[in-house]
């Protein structure tokens, strides 16, 4: 049986959904604060104004409201709202918190999924990322838009490269779809791959320069002295400053 109060609540959400729309976000902003100081919100009611926020020009000013409002909702909170709030806290820069939110539940929403990869690897948890990463799999597996595909192919790529399996990160990267959203990520994994390779290149051949001096043709010394020391100590002087060039340039990468 719908009650009054759940009238009065379709109708707010109904109308911040129309000032988000109409892009009057103030009066939007207005209703958002005055629902999260209720106190009796629903989930509903919380879950429309928490999505609205994401939207809003600066969602980390309304972290006290939102942990509030978090407070009074019945319990137990469903995996929708602690998704939302994983997507809340990682836009505001806190993947710790945002961690700590994880759904109990296998994610149903491949957005929600990539998020969710990007705090592992924020945070080092190569663990739960592993998990996250046979999602994505899935996801892919039954993907139909190029959103979706790029999305789930950006989130198993970057864990890829991060494992240490360039191969995989470059082939899914290759297939990926030119989709905007994750174009700049998939063109600068591409070229983070062939750096990594190319510093795994270099380290290979300083180890091999310095297993060849420990190793050292002496009968080579008789007829030609120094000359064996000399091409090891350029080999070795070259190489280092290609390693310590791509050193700089991944690097600078790291900041794409």
């Amino acid at each position: 049986m719908r009650t009054r109060s759940d009238t009065r609540a379709e109708q707010q959400l109904s109308e911040i959904n129309g000032y988000l729309e109409l892009g009057m976000e103030e009066e939007a902003l207005r209703l958002i604060r005055g629902t999260l100081h209720k106190e009796q919100i629903s989930l509903e009611e919380f879950n429309t104004c928490l999505f609205a926020l994401l939207q809003a020009g600066d969602p980390k000013q309304w972290r006290k409201p939102i942990e509030i409002a978090y407070a009074r909702l019945t319990r137990p909170v469903n995996d929708t709202i602690r998704a939302n709030m994983v997507i809340y806290y990682f836009t505001i820069g806190q993947p710790q918190t945002a961690f700590e939110f994880f759904p109990k539940r296998r994610p149903t929403r491949f957005f929600d999924i990539w998020v969710m990869m990007q705090v592992c690897l924020e945070l080092s948890r190569l663990d739960e990322a592993k998990k996250i990463a046979r999602c994505c799999v899935r996801f892919l597996a039954i993907a139909e838009d190029e959103f979706t595909k790029a999305s789930m192919i950006n989130a198993l790529a970057t864990y890829y490269l991060r494992i240490g399996e360039w191969e995989s990160a470059l082939e899914l990267w290759r297939q990926a779809p030119a989709e905007s959203t994750f174009e700049r990520q998939r063109l600068c994994g591409i070229v983070k791959v062939h750096l990594l390779q190319a510093l795994e290149a270099a380290r290979t051949g300083l180890a091999k320069v310095a297993a060849a001096q420990q190793h050292a043709d002496l009968s080579m010394e008789v007829q030609l002295p120094g000359n064996n020391a000399a091409l090891s100590r350029d080999a070795e002087r070259d190489l280092k400053s290609l390693k310590d060039r791509i050193d700089k340039l991944l690097l600078a990468a790291d900041s794409c």
